[in-house]
């Protein structure tokens, strides 16, 4: 007979399943960041519309903790889930694998609240940790964020830790169990049954869904590879090209700007680097161009028309931390891109 302590112990299949779920979950969160910055642009708002998928960022340790059982497998499976995230390159730097750790480790709270798996516990633990990412980055981060915008973003993120988290994390260990895909620690008195497809129709539209969205973005989106120091400037011009801002020869100029945003505020300071205009303009845009689109690694965007572009003598791109960023001295915050990889005129 086991002893409490042995069933507390991670053997080999439990590490082993606590590495793929964290290196699946870091790997895609880069792609669940660009899927919130499109349903931002779909609500027309800088931020906060992406809390409506946040509840992806703790499927992975909801999903661990309940086929493994184990007190610490879900906060496991966030610190290493957030340690890939940060090594792959995620905009968030350090500070998103003390997120996942708190998700981690609410989630095994949560869980510890029932011996057994319960569609209710998991949707609980999935719904409040998710919620924590808002208040974390509240805490680091915003500081003139409005309390109703601030419990506004923590509701979609409970929400969407409910549903996104728990129920599909329930689902997901349902279907791979009745599959014969995992050996889970089985309720008493339950036996193993044949799966039934169409009862997991819900979330096999949405893991079929993600997957293809998933592979298109690295298809056409992310680049891995890409120097930090350099982006590329495309769309309506007759010479698309990449410019490096550490080897590039355009004029330099200075100005003084301080950054105020809905959620952050920099103090007044010098910015030194080259004018937007003069980038693209190299470029050879052509005469029908209305538009420019400033983009980041992550798939952020703003967009500025192509006559205040033209005339804008303080928009200009930095070197900031080794990486590109946009300087809009005219513009709210939200228009202060960091990361920019690519330069589009349409």
């Amino acid at each position: 007979m086991a002893t409490s302590s042995t069933r507390s112990r991670f053997d080999l299949r439990d590490l082993v399943l606590i590495a793929l779920l964290s290196a699946v979950g870091g790997v895609l969160s880069t792609y669940v960041g660009y899927l919130g910055n499109l349903i931002n642009r779909l609500f027309g708002v800088p931020f906060g519309a992406g809390q409506l998928i946040a509840g992806v960022h703790v499927l992975w340790p909801l999903l661990a903790r309940t086929i493994i059982r184990k007190f610490g497998s879900g906060t496991m499976t966030g610190l290493i889930k957030g340690l890939v995230e940060f090594l792959s390159g995620g905009t968030h730097g350090i500070v998103i694998v003390l997120i996942s750790v708190i998700e981690g480790l609410f989630i095994d709270v949560g869980m510890s609240m029932t011996s057994r798996r319960s569609l209710g516990v998991m949707m609980l633990s999935g719904a409040v940790a998710s919620a924590t990412n808002v208040f974390v980055f509240q805490a680091i981060y915003f500081a003139n964020i409005p309390p109703s915008l601030l419990l506004g973003m923590a509701g979609l993120a409970l929400v969407s830790g409910a549903f996104f988290g728990g129920y599909l994390a329930w689902d997901l260990h349902d279907l791979l169990a009745r599959s014969h895909l995992i050996r889970s620690v089985a309720d008493p008195g339950t036996k193993r049954q044949r799966a039934h497809w169409w009862r997991h129709l819900i979330t096999l539209l949405v893991v079929i869904a993600g997957l293809a969205g998933a592979v298109t973005y690295y298809i056409t989106v992310y680049d891995p590879f890409a120097a930090p120091d350099i982006v590329r400037i495309e769309g309506l011009v007759a010479s698309p090209y990449r410019y490096s801002l550490t080897e590039g020869d355009a004029a330099v100029v200075t100005i003084h700007a301080e950054l105020v945003g809905s959620t952050m505020r920099l103090p007044a300071q010098d910015y030194t680097g080259v004018l937007l205009r003069e980038i693209v303009g190299r470029a050879e845009p052509e005469g029908t161009a209305t538009t420019i689109g400033v983009i980041a690694s992550d798939g952020y965007e703003v967009e500025f028309s192509w006559a205040s572009a033209q005339a804008d003598e303080e928009l200009l791109l930095t070197l900031e931390d080794e990486s590109i960023r946009l300087v809009a001295a005219a513009y709210d915050g939200s228009y202060w891109v960091s990361h920019v990889r690519r330069i589009v005129v349409r």
